[in-house]
């Protein structure tokens, strides 16, 4: 069997999760951003209309993007790291082949 039909799904995978968790990181980033934008009063609060905002919490937002954003890289670094690990096995065996044919 192919080595690379065997990780191929691993590395999609990898991949995929990293996709999926660039949405929520962008998403918590654009927020903790906005947080940190708002005119907050003397007391330290912002009052938008519906929510009284404290602040402080875009520390909170921005470091939760933070930890989604480690997690995107980790994925991706997986999926690439799949990939080249399969790479170098198919071309280790056209090596150990070749030399076996030679026999």
């Amino acid at each position: 069997m192919n080595p690379r039909s065997r990780v191929r799904p691993v590395a999609i995978a990898l991949g995929l999760l990293a996709i999926a968790l660039a949405v929520p990181a962008v998403l918590w980033s654009a927020w903790a951003i906005t947080q940190a934008r708002l005119p907050y009063n003397e007391e330290g609060r912002h009052f938008d209309g519906l929510v009284v905002h404290h602040a402080g919490s875009e520390y909170v937002y921005a470091a939760v993007a933070l930890v989604l954003w480690l997690l995107v890289g980790l994925a991706g670094w997986g999926a690439c790291r799949v990939q080249q690990r399969a790479q170098r096995e198919v071309e280790r065996r056209k090596r150990s082949d070749a030399a076996a044919s030679l026999f």
